[in-house]
């Protein structure tokens, strides 16, 4: 008598075995499909999702952040920085690097040289 049926809990029957051949595949079309569910699972909306999936309208006078021109060019927030970095009429308003500090960066864009960079990688 084991340790479970002392405790009053039932052992299910063995299951028969089972005969795999060695040349059975996988179904890649199912398992791709699950993957693909997981990934795209509408409940599960990451926070980068989130934040690219929102709408920033372009005005010429306003100042934009790197996640707000994130969202613009649909790109994340690292590319978005590096991106910024290279645009014409960029500024960073952030603090200088010190003795043992790292400066930190405050970029800002205005919609006017973000509307000339988009224009710019626009075909015509």
């Amino acid at each position: 008598m084991g340790i479970l049926e002392r405790a009053g809990i039932p052992i299910p029957p063995p299951m028969p075995p089972i005969a795999v051949q060695a040349s059975a595949k996988i179904d890649l079309r199912k398992v791709g499909k699950n993957i693909y569910e997981l990934i795209t699972h509408p409940g599960r909306r990451s926070f980068k999702q989130r934040v690219r999936r929102r709408t920033v309208e372009l005005k010429p006078d306003k100042l934009y952040t790197p996640s707000e021109v994130a969202a613009l060019l649909n790109v994340s927030y690292d590319t978005a920085v590096h991106r910024m970095q290279r645009m014409k009429g960029c500024v960073d308003m952030g603090t200088p690097t010190k003795r043992y500090k790292r400066g930190k960066k405050l970029l800002r864009i205005s919609g006017k040289h973000l509307v000339a960079y988009l224009r710019g990688k626009t075909r015509h």
